[in-house]
């Protein structure tokens, strides 16, 4: 792969660097946050259609015509500025819309500020790490890269290019064992949410889960895919089989809470080795290649928590993780639960689920979490945060 050549703009940290920045992930809504910042953040318009017209090129590639993936479009920018002609959720919730549309909500939401007048060195250099849960942690990668705006954005369009196939490869993936990308959308908003292949199970700790998982394992596959908190946790597996499971908790445990979440994959788990195969050739057929010496802040992956400037392919790494392995949302922040000097998590979003999760691990601790994706979040870190960074 053609490495990416790019040139950092800070040195060093401070000595007790006081900020935590974090994005979410996947199986959130992101089409109204991405509507706001396209129509109220300054600067953001062009970005946000050119990122729309590489999604747009990169569909032309691909022969939709067997898999059906695209029912309703990829015209994200009408969407925009048409609100009424926007699809529903569930189509918006399915991988091939989801993966590019939420990366480019996540790090537009982290461009969006610089363009206000963050100076990014300045930020970079009180930064302690730097996360994102699940596929977040590729924005999480790219700012940790301390790029310049115009590099960044360069870079992102690289990014957009690589999440449109990823996207579709994790669909062909759940695809090949007869599940639909479509979710029931009269479902979605109800308390146990549209069957799918990913669900939140609420009061079993991992060795309770595993056991769950073994006796079951006669009927069907449930993989564990996210520990979100202790005795939370988020299963992967085949709809039918997290049907089946829900129903063979409901005898087992009778305080365990479900809730299907809108995946129309099953990710950290073998159900997407299939991706696995071939996002990587994807990567490098868009030219994205890099190594952890590009990044500059400690990276937490979703490997358990893995500092990717370790890592020789971090895109690689990336996708193993996401696509094979399980991971613990603990690990990711265990800065915050340890390190002292840290006092805000800068939460980039989209939508407010991961900033909640946070704020119930450091719910002992002094640490704020502010949510610069909403207005009162934003005017708290250029008002608040921003006056106490010292720029030496």
């Amino acid at each position: 792969m053609n490495h990416l050549k790019t040139d950092k703009m800070i040195k060093s940290q401070t000595t007790n660097p006081s900020l935590f920045i974090q994005f979410a992930g996947q199986g959130v809504k992101y089409m109204d946050e991405l509507r706001r910042l396209y129509t109220t953040a300054p600067g953001m318009k062009s970005f946000i259609q050119q990122a729309i017209t590489e999604v747009k090129r990169q569909a032309a590639e691909y022969d939709d015509s067997q898999t059906g993936f695209f029912s309703q479009g990829l015209e994200a920018d009408k969407w925009i500025e048409q609100p009424e002609t926007t699809p529903d959720l569930a189509y918006l919730s399915s991988s091939p819309l989801s993966h590019p549309f939420i990366f480019l909500c996540q790090i537009s939401n982290y461009i969006s500020v610089l363009k206000e007048g963050i100076d990014p060195e300045l930020l970079l250099k009180h930064t302690h790490s730097i996360t994102g849960f699940s596929t977040g942690v590729v924005a999480a990668i790219l700012v940790s890269m301390g790029l310049t705006i115009d590099e960044l954005c360069r870079i992102a369009l690289k990014v957009q290019a690589m999440f449109f196939w990823q996207g579709v490869r994790c669909q062909q993936s759940i695809h090949q064992f007869g599940v639909s990308a479509n979710l029931e959308s009269n479902l979605i908003e109800t308390a146990s949410g549209s069957p799918s292949c990913m669900a939140s199970i609420n009061n079993l700790d991992l060795d309770e889960l595993k056991g769950m998982i073994k006796q079951f394992s006669d009927y069907g596959i449930v993989h564990p895919a996210y520990e979100l908190m202790p005795g939370r946790w988020i299963v992967a597996g085949l709809p039918q089989n997290l049907i089946a499971f829900r129903h063979f908790l409901l005898k087992k445990e009778k305080g365990t809470e479900w809730k299907f979440i809108p995946s129309t994959i099953a990710a950290h788990c073998p159900f997407l080795n299939h991706a696995f195969d071939t996002s990587p050739l994807d990567a490098q057929r868009v030219g994205l290649s890099l190594k952890g010496s590009d990044l500059i802040l400690p990276t937490w992956a979703n490997d358990m928590g893995k500092d990717l400037r370790e890592s020789d392919d971090v895109i690689l790494d990336v996708m193993r993780a996401y696509f094979t392995k399980p991971a613990m949302w603990s690990k990711q922040i265990a800065p915050l639960l340890s390190e002292n000097s840290i006092k805000y998590v800068l939460d980039f979003g989209p939508g407010a689920g991961v900033a909640s999760l946070t704020e119930n691990h450091i719910a002992n601790t002094d640490i704020q979490v502010i949510r610069c994706t909403v207005p009162l979040g934003r005017k708290r870190l250029f008002t608040e945060i921003l006056p106490l960074l010292e720029p030496n």
